[in-house]
C-alpha cells in the first residue's frame, strides 16, 4: 500500500511538471498561522501550508480540463512540543462538458474534488468519485457517486465510529482511514413560487470496513433526505430553509437505529451596499427512545472553541460583515450553543456563548492577512480564548 501511494505522489509530481510546460494557469501558495490559545494554558501553536496547483485546458474554452492541487503541511498544535507533518491530494478533478446549447448543460466531474450538500452539515469534503450535473430551464439535477477509502484519515474529515477515531491515531504522511461508498441525488427548481427555489435532495453512505477489516468492532449506515427552499424576502434581505431526516444503522456490540432530525433556518440581509448581516438557527434532535443524535458523514465542530459537533444541539448564530474598502473586510460574530435535551452530565440547557471577530486584509495582489480572535464562555468553567493570525501568499 505504501507503495502504491508513493507511485501515485510520483504520478502527481510528474503532472505538476507538465503543468507547468503546458498549463494556462498553475502556481504555489503558502499559508501560514501562529496564535496563542487557552485551554487549560495559554499555549503558542502554528500552521503551515504548501500547496501547488495547476488547471490544464483540453479546448480553447477551456470546457474541458484537469485541475490539481497538491498539498504538504506541517502544524504545532497547543500544548504539543513537536512538530506535526502529512501530505494529501486535495483536488485531481477532470471536468468535462458533455453538452452546452441552448436546450441546457450538462457537465460531468470525475476523480478528487469538494462535495457539499444542500446543508452544508451533513457532507462538506473531498471525495473520490464521479459527478453528473444537468441544467435545464425547469429543474436542474446533479447525481454523485463516491468512496471516501483512498482519502488522507490525517484530514480528521470522516468519523462516524470508534474505529473511524482510530483511524487518525497514526504519524503516517498519508494514511487510509473510513472506507464508505457514498451516493448523492440533487433536484432544484428554480423561482418555483415566489422567486423561491425548491431543493430536494436523498444522500446516502454505506460502510464497507467489514469488508476490508474482519477485526472492525462498529459499522454504520446512515440515509438523509432534505428538502430546502430559499429566496427573497424584499430586494436586498434573504432567507432559506431546510429540513433533514436521518435514518440509519450502527452495528457494535448491539444494534442501535441512528434516526434524527435537522432543521436549519437563516436570513441574510445586505442594507447597504458594503455590509450584510446575517442570523441563523440551527437545530438537531436529543436522543430519546425513537431519536439518536446526527450523525454526520463529515465531522466539523458547531463552533471554533466550542468543538462538539452537531448532536443534541441548539446553536443561535449572527454576524456581520463590513467592507469600508476593496482591500479590506472586517466581521464579527456570537453564537449560542444550547442542547436540544438536557443531559445527565449538563445541568440545564445551556452550554456555551462564542464571541468571533476578524479581518481581512490584501496588502498585494499575491498577499492577504488575516487576524481572528475568538472568545468562548462555557457554562460554570473559566473563558477561553483564541488568537492568530494567518499570511497567505501566492507565487
Amino acid at each position: 500500500m505504501m507503495r502504491t501511494i508513493q507511485n501515485a505522489l510520483a504520478v502527481l509530481l510528474i503532472l505538476f511538471a507538465a503543468a507547468a510546460l503546458s498549463a494556462t494557469d498553475f502556481g504555489l501558495e503558502l499559508k501560514n498561522t501562529g496564535g496563542i490559545e487557552k485551554v487549560e494554558d495559554a499555549e503558542f501553536y502554528t500552521d503551515h501550508k504548501a500547496t501547488l496547483w495547476a488547471t490544464i485546458p483540453f479546448n480553447n474554452a477551456n470546457s474541458n480540463s484537469l485541475a490539481i492541487e497538491g498539498s504538504f503541511y506541517a502544524s504545532k498544535p497547543a500544548g504539543v512540543d513537536e512538530f506535526d507533518y502529512y501530505v494529501d491530494v486535495d483536488l485531481f478533478r477532470f471536468t468535462v462538458t458533455a453538452q452546452q446549447n441552448e436546450q441546457g448543460k450538462i457537465v460531468i466531474d470525475a476523480g478528487r474534488f469538494p462535495v457539499t450538500d444542500a446543508t452544508g452539515i451533513l457532507l462538506a469534503q473531498g471525495l473520490d468519485g464521479a459527478e453528473v450535473r444537468v441544467t435545464r430551464s425547469l429543474v436542474n439535477m446533479s447525481f454523485f457517486a463516491g468512496y471516501t477509502g483512498l482519502l488522507n484519515a490525517r484530514q480528521e474529515k470522516n468519523l462516524m465510529t470508534a474505529d473511524d477515531a482510530l483511524d487518525i491515531l497514526t504519524d503516517d504522511i498519508y494514511a487510509l482511514g473510513a472506507r464508505r461508498a457514498v451516493a448523492k441525488v440533487t433536484l432544484q427548481f428554480p423561482e418555483l413560487f415566489g422567486g423561491a427555489d425548491l431543493v430536494m435532495e436523498a444522500l446516502g453512505q454505506y460502510d464497507l470496513r467489514e469488508q476490508f477489516d474482519s477485526d472492525a468492532y462498529e459499522t454504520v449506515h446512515t440515509g438523509y433526505g432534505t428538502i430546502a427552499v430559499n429566496g427573497p424576502i424584499t430586494t436586498s434581505v434573504f432567507y432559506s430553509l431546510s429540513g433533514t431526516f436521518q435514518t440509519g444503522v450502527l452495528d457494535s456490540d448491539d444494534t442501535y437505529s441512528e434516526h434524527a432530525l435537522l432543521g436549519v433556518a437563516r436570513v441574510e440581509a445586505f442594507p447597504v451596499p458594503v455590509a450584510n448581516i446575517f442570523a441563523e438557527f440551527v437545530y438537531t434532535t436529543g436522543e430519546n427512545d425513537f431519536f439518536s443524535h446526527l450523525l454526520p458523514i463529515t465531522f466539523q465542530s458547531a463552533g471554533t472553541l466550542y468543538d462538539a459537533g452537531y448532536g443534541n444541539l441548539m446553536r443561535a448564530k449572527t454576524g456581520v460583515l463590513y467592507i469600508p474598502m476593496n482591500v479590506l473586510n472586517i466581521d464579527f460574530g456570537a453564537s449560542l450553543f444550547m442542547y436540544s435535551k438536557e443531559t445527565d452530565e449538563a445541568d440545564g440547557l445551556y452550554s456555551a456563548t462564542e464571541v468571533n471577530a476578524g479581518a481581512t486584509f490584501k496588502a498585494t495582489s499575491d498577499l492577504r492577512l488575516r487576524f481572528d480572535g475568538t472568545l468562548l464562555f462555557p457554562k460554570d468553567e473559566d473563558m477561553l480564548y483564541q488568537a492568530e493570525i494567518t499570511v497567505v501568499f501566492n507565487l
